[in-house]
């Protein structure tokens, strides 16, 4: 496209714009990343799954230095829409949803809006609600379920 076409398109989508047109608000893409984490205290010395080493935490921060043998156990991402829930069915039998909320903006940065649910088939909930507010790629921790002679956390990361 010729330069002038391209100055003719800006001008036309600035017009759409100014006159209320059919352009819709982006929204931030995002996506959840869901961690089960089975975390357990042993006899036999400290061990933490590889594919965690990106988590400090688990060394040095309550509750995790509780433990000295984590595993990952799942690790998923879906897509995630404001006010549209994305389950994830956790080891345990009980069921995660995750909803976004609102997003808005801090210092030009998504904030996202994220409520997270544990709910058990015929029981009342584990968790009834957790409201965080949290940037993109800044990580969240749900946690402390007894899972197989230890507890299992769930770590919840929006991803942009």
């Amino acid at each position: 496209m010729s330069r002038r076409g391209w100055v003719l398109a800006l001008a036309a989508l600035v017009a759409a714009v100014a006159l209320g047109g059919g352009v819709a608000r982006a929204w931030p893409v995002a996506s959840i990343e869901v961690t089960v984490i089975h975390a357990l205290k042993t006899d036999g010395g400290a061990s933490i799954d590889p594919r965690l080493r990106d988590l400090p935490q688990l060394t040095s921060e309550q509750p995790f230095v509780r433990y000295n043998v984590y595993r990952l156990l799942d690790r998923k991402r879906a897509p995630l829409e404001p006010g549209k829930p994305v389950s994830s069915l956790l080891p345990n039998g009980r069921t995660l949803q995750v909803t976004l909320g609102e997003v808005t903006q801090e210092k030009g940065q998504p904030r996202y809006r994220v409520r997270a649910e544990i709910a058990e088939p015929g029981k009342q909930a584990f968790l009834k609600l957790l409201e965080v507010t949290a940037g993109g790629d800044q990580p969240f921790f749900v946690g402390g379920q007894s899972y197989e002679g230890g507890a299992l956390f769930i770590e919840l990361v929006v991803r942009r």
